[in-house]
This record gives C-alpha cells, structure tokens and sequence, in this order.
C-alpha cells in the first residue's frame, strides 16, 4: 500500500510541476487590457452591435446602457433585449431610450419551446443587428471610456474572430475571494488544455462568423452558452483570443457573496459535463485527488511521502503568487484550495443530483427537461 501512495504522490507531485509550467507560458501569452492602455485611435473601425439580454435587471441595467452608449466608438449600435422582465427593467429602458434614440429596445413576452431565455434574447437581438461585428454583454457589466475601442482595435490587429474577455469581478470577503482565485485558476488551467473558451461578459465575434458557426440556434438548449459560442468557433476552424480585464476596464459584480455563487454556478455545473454522470464522476475523482489529497498528504505517511505531496502545494501556492498580481487576493489563500476545491465539488454533486432528480434544470421559474438539453451537446 505504502508503495502506491508514493508512487501515486510521485505522480501528483510531477503533474502538478508540469502543469503550473504550462500554465505560467499560457499565462504570459494573454493581454491583459487596462484602462490607461494606448487605445487604436488610427484603426479603422467596423460597425459594432452590442446585445444586452436583460432579464430584472433593474438594479444595473441603467448605469450599465449609458456607460455603452457613451463609448466613443464611432459605429455603434446598442441593442438591450428586455427578456419577460418583472420589475422595473421595462420602465427604465423606455426612459432610456427618450434620452438615447440610437438605443434599440426589444421587449419578448413569451418563451418558445427548447429554448433558454438568455439564449433567445440573444438570439432575437442579433436578428436586428446591423453591425459587422457583434458584442454579447449582461446587463451588469460595466465598461471603462474606450474599452469598446481598445477591445476591437486588438481583435483587428490579431485578426481575430473572436475575442473573449474575463471581466474585473467586485470581492466579497475572505473565503468568497479565495473560491475566485480557485476557480480563476481551474478556468484557465481548462482553457489552456482545451484551447476553447467564452466568457458571457464579454464576447465579441464577427458578424459573419457567427453567422457560419449557427448562432445561438445552434446552442439554443445549451445552459453555458458563452463556453459553448467559444467552443463552436474554435470547432469550425476560426480563431480565438482570450484576455484579462485589468482593474477598472470590464468590471462586473458576479454574486454579493459566496454562498448566492455556489448556488449560482450550481445550475450550469452538470451541464459543463454534457449531462454524463460518468464524465462527472471522473472530474469529481480527480478534485479529490490532485487538489485535496496533496494537502492531507502533508500530515500524514512517511516523510518522503509529505516532500513529495509539498511539491505539489508549493507548485500551487507559485500560481496563487501570480493570481495575486492580477486579482485582488492574497497569495496565502492557497491554504484554502482543497476547502475551495470541496465547495467546487459539492456544488458539481449538487447539479447533478438536483438535475436528474429533477428530470431536468430549473432556469427563472422555467423546468427544462433533461432529455431536450442532451440534444444540444457539442
């Protein structure tokens, strides 16, 4: 027994070494946009429609228009879809749009069947659209002046196709932050395997792309739709750039704390797995493996048996070290990876086991049987 644990520590010890190697180049290769940036005043730009699903979105949705429609981008369209709305989102977008005739304001009153909400009112807003490129947004994300520009100066000068951005997150307290930074690094560690990625509160791809990839008919049932618009580029052969937003310049409150997160993210986790308990049971394993047993490693067995398991949590506290350049958090937070990691997994048993109790997911009211949602798998 004694041998496979060492064995199996000599294993998780190099893995995580080549991993974290791998992640730091990965890392190196991804802009990180700021607000004092150079913008790309000399570009030429395309006509740009920003699409906004709002769903109650009361609390954000006015602040979050006008900073849109006050870009300096010279061809601009901004397109706010109010999605069955049962607050006062309708009533402030009418007033908005007396303030700012160039703001287009759709208002859907009814779902169709295999459909998700967000997606349809995506999906509605891009039919109006004019522009040669299109922006998906939500309606709590707030842009910096010239972010607009600088974001598709940058995909010009790329000649991207479709560039994605992970927004400046608002924190809450210690562990809610430390959770972030754990699934910061879960997230690009996935992109940099993958090579695919979307992130909702920024993307940005052509017109004609879109149109080539199917749109969001295509993912029309698919509960990660930004991940699954990023997938779909990448499978049809265009390309893709990720970048950071640096503080200030794409910021977005995600969830008042961690406790709402968790319950949050819940509902998309065993979508992430295309629905597979097999799939899902193999990701569980090995979160409890790699990102929790080296922890308890350190405690317990034969001391060369603890150096190898603190190879592997010195490799992980090298990447909170950088997390910590470019997130508000502190680099001592990798003592709360494996409980980070334990929360992660209960809310992946959570999903899973609500979602086939269920039969399905339950999205704003709305029961979405599992066996449409199987039908949309990438």
């Amino acid at each position: 027994m004694n041998v496979f644990w060492g064995a199996f520590d000599l294993i998780t010890a190099l893995y995580w070494l080549s991993i974290v190697v791998l992640w730091f180049r990965f890392m190196k290769t991804i802009p990180v946009f700021g607000v004092t940036d150079c913008s790309y005043d000399e570009a030429i730009y395309p006509s740009l429609t920003v699409i906004v699903p709002a769903c109650n979105e009361e609390k954000s949705i006015e602040q979050a228009v006008r900073q849109l429609i006050n870009q300096d981008y010279p061809q601009l369209e901004v397109i706010v879809v109010n999605d069955r709305s049962s607050d006062n989102t309708g009533a402030l977008l009418e007033n908005l749009k007396v303030q700012y005739p160039q703001l287009k304001v759709l208002t859907i009153c009814d779902l169709p069947s295999n459909w998700l909400g967000k997606n349809h009112a995506i999906y509605q807003g891009v039919k109006e659209a004019t522009g040669e490129w299109l922006l998906f947004t939500d309606a709590d994300v707030m842009f910096s002046p010239k972010s607009l520009k600088k974001t598709v100066g940058y995909a010009l000068e790329h000649t991207l196709d479709h560039l994605t951005i992970a927004p400046d997150l608002y924190y809450g307290g210690v562990f809610y932050r430390a959770f972030l930074a754990y699934f910061s690094f879960a997230v690009t560690a996935t992109v940099m395997l993958t090579k695919k990625v979307g992130v909702g509160a920024f993307n940005l791809v052509k017109k004609s792309v879109y149109n080539e990839i199917g749109g969001y008919e295509a993912i029309a049932m698919k509960v990660a739709d930004d991940m699954s618009l990023g997938t779909l580029v990448v499978n049809k052969g265009y390309k893709q750039g990720l970048g950071l937003s640096g503080k200030g310049f794409i910021t977005v409150k995600w969830y008042e704390n961690l406790f709402i997160m968790l319950k949050g993210i819940e509902k998309n986790q065993f979508g992430y797995f295309n629905y597979s308990v097999f799939t899902t049971f193999g990701v569980c394993l090995y979160i409890l493996l790699v990102s929790v047993y080296p922890f308890f490693g350190l405690f317990f067995g034969p001391m060369w048996a603890r150096a190898l398991c603190s190879i592997s949590v010195l490799s992980l506290f090298a990447v909170y070290n950088r997390l910590s350049k470019l997130i508000d958090i502190s680099r001592s937070f990798v003592i709360f990876h494996p409980i980070s990691a334990l929360l992660y997994l209960g809310a992946v048993i959570n999903s899973t086991v609500k979602t086939l109790n269920r039969g399905g997911i339950e999205w704003r009211g709305i029961v979405y049987s599992l066996k449409e949602l199987k039908k949309y798998s990438i």
